[in-house]
């Protein structure tokens, strides 16, 4: 049988199914084709097989690969039927098979594929044989559409958007109910809402009107599996979710969202995927996956034994290959072809999509060996790009060592450029439930010297994971509004949870946490997206999140700038920090009072002496002060202010 796959100038897949060499069968345009680029034959190329039928080809994974790559030797996964002990070779000599692997499925097939970077850019056919007969399948091999420094990275001048695509707009209706996929409900808190990323594109200009220069998107992969809408249970991983869209629509985003100065992130999942993944009725190898469905760890939780010097060896193995719920197998990748494939499907989906960044959801349970070849394989193909790791800990001292080149003893390098701040989230949300000083956020601040880079942290208050800030607040928009500036204008590169901007509440579960943007579906009573479908405060929250992403740009001091501060005392906490970028020099003074206080100045070799004529970045107005005088600020307010002005 061979399967081929052209592309037409709508971008339409053909396909055409040939038994042996000779009867060509033509097949119907497939609509569903429209949707994924890598051929989704599981669904209906085994149909279209003849009773009985053996030694066949159903499906090429990836589903194509580009000239010009770092990665130029290829793995191919093969699927189909009794493929072992199955030999390949590509038509034209200039494609060198370098290995076939026959593991202990019948099923899958894995050919090593070594690509010359002057190889003309077209469709290649691949030839296996086994026991005299012949399959073929045709691998397109594509022109690079970009360079690899086009894949921008994000840094501390960003301001990163995270959304969960199926709480945030409907933009397309006819995706909500498709069928083969259920769990479209949207007045049931845990099934799908119907949100998807036509809606995301439909409010890209929103989101730039915001200062929002980034998003990160919670995983957009199949997830064909109930209650799964958060996206981290994937049921193919080189296929968007059609509930969510197609691969092109995908593409799409991406191209709209550059075409705004909005830069784009992968949530990637190297750790675990969904208990319906194809996989799991067919394991390629004994040791694809850790354990068992029937007999598997759960609740292992030891992140600490990763680097805990006094732990036995067991408490990190099973920390490694436990899995989180029933329906997430966990993945072994130390199996080498698991490895290979996850670190191909992360670079076909940044060159395929024209990616920017990377967000690696629970990094450390993954095996770190494979995560520091992952890493660095990814930034060797896109050296500008940006890849950051969740590590949930709160203590500086131990998030710091999955930082690559880290200062501290480990037995390890991971090579992961940039970690999620959950230190100093943690003392965010502390000042925010009113539990904590705003000395706690000085000391966590204190403690960068542990961290080799601190401007590469992804600093946030909230996430997709932990009830919002303005739950913790009980709605209060004044310590929210604190928060919001302190995220936006210390070190590191800011995060906010979608819907921050309008001081959405939530709730404290994961389902209530993540509620639908007020606006962004059919039959709304309001669309929060506008500003006159906004509340008098959630207006009020969104003009200060809007002036400050202005203040970072006319400002670069506050987004990128050198940071020194002081510590607050005790009792009288009253935190205030210097943002210092060349002969700039902006001050931000949060009041953690109910009354108005004066601010101290912080040292800062370049004060000048005497008056000090200051400019309020917020209002607008000037203001003087006398040698030595401090800066009133409002109780639980907060005042960004810049010299000589």
């Amino acid at each position: 049988m061979v399967i081929r796959n052209t592309m037409n100038i709508q971008g339409q897949f053909l396909f055409k199914l040939t038994l042996g060499c000779k009867s060509i069968i033509p097949a119907a345009r497939l609509r569903m084709a429209m949707r994924s680029l890598w051929l989704p034959l599981l669904l209906g190329g085994l149909a279209a097989l003849p009773a009985g039928a053996q030694f066949a080809i159903t499906k090429v994974e990836p589903p194509n690969w580009w000239v010009g790559m770092q990665w130029s030797r290829v793995q191919l996964m093969v699927y189909g039927r009794d493929l072992d002990g199955a030999t390949a070779a590509f038509s034209d000599p200039r494609l060198r098979v370098a290995g076939v692997h026959s593991l202990a499925g019948k099923s899958y097939l894995f050919v090593d594929v070594d690509i010359p970077a002057d190889l003309p850019a077209g469709d290649y056919t691949l030839s296996l044989w086994r026991n005299g007969e012949e399959r073929k399948v045709v691998f397109p091999i594509r022109a690079r559409e970009a360079a690899a420094e086009s894949h921008r990275g994000f840094s501390q001048e960003d301001v990163v958007y995270l959304i969960a695509p199926d709480r945030f707009a409907n933009g397309n209706t006819a995706n909500d109910n498709l069928s083969g996929y259920g769990d479209f409900n949207p007045a049931e808190p845990g099934a799908r809402h119907g949100g998807d990323l036509e809606g995301v594109i439909q409010r890209l200009d929103y989101l730039r009107d915001l200062g929002i220069t980034a998003i990160w998107l919670m995983p957009v992969l199949e997830n064909n599996g109930p209650y799964s809408y958060h996206g981290y249970a994937a049921t193919d991983l080189y296929r968007i979710d059609p509930r969510l869209g197609s691969n092109e629509d995908y593409r799409r985003l991406a191209t709209e969202a550059h075409k705004r100065g909005i830069k784009v992130i992968y949530d990637h999942v190297a750790n675990h995927i969904g208990i319906n993944h194809p996989w799991m009725s067919d394991l390629p190898a004994p040791d694809w996956i850790n354990g068992s469905v029937k007999a598997h760890l759960r609740d292992k939780h030891f992140l600490s034994a990763v680097l805990d010097p006094h732990a036995h060896p067991s408490q990190a193995e099973e920390m490694r290959t436990f899995w989180f719920v029933d329906g997430m197998p966990d993945l072994n990748q130390r199996n080498p072809f698991m490895a290979n494939y996850l670190i191909q499907n992360m670079i076909w989906w940044m060159e395929y999509a024209g990616l920017d960044g990377i967000r690696e959801d629970t990094y450390p349970y993954p095996d770190q060996a494979f995560m520091a070849h992952w890493a660095r394989a990814l930034l060797e193909e896109y050296p500008n790009t940006n890849i950051v790791g969740e590590i949930w800990v709160n203590s500086p001292a131990y998030l710091s060592q999955f930082q690559t080149e880290s200062r501290l003893p480990r037995n390890f390098e991971t090579n992961l450029p940039a970690v999620m701040d959950f230190p100093l989230c943690e003392a965010y949300r502390n000042y925010l439930r009113g539990e904590g000083p705003l000395r706690g956020i000085y000391d966590v601040l204190a403690q960068d010297f542990l961290y080799t880079d601190p401007a590469n942290l992804l600093v946030f208050m909230d996430n997709h994971d932990m009830s919002r800030g303005a739950f913790l607040t009980g709605g209060r928009t004044d310590r929210m509004k604190q928060v919001l500036a302190l995220a936006l204008t210390t070190r590191g590169i800011p995060q906010l949870l979608y819907g921050a901007e309008i001081n959405m509440m939530g709730g404290e579960s994961h389902v209530e946490l993540r509620a639908d943007f007020p606006g962004g579906f059919p039959g709304a009573k309001r669309d929060a997206f506008t500003e006159a479908g906004r509340t008098r405060e959630e207006n009020e929250i969104f003009s200060f999140v809007r002036q400050l992403t202005q203040l970072r740009k006319a400002h670069p001091a506050l987004a990128s700038g050198r940071l020194i501060h002081q510590p607050p005392s005790w009792n009288y906490d009253v935190y205030a920090y210097w943002k210092v970028l060349g002969n700039e020099a902006v001050l931000v003074v949060v009041n953690g009072h109910d009354e108005e206080k004066l601010a101290q100045l912080p040292k800062w070799d370049a004060l000048p002496a005497g008056e000090l004529r200051w400019q309020d970045l917020l209002t607008g107005k000037p203001f003087s002060t006398g040698a030595g005088e401090g800066i009133p600020v409002p109780g639980r307010g907060v005042r960004v202010v810049k010299l000589g002005q």
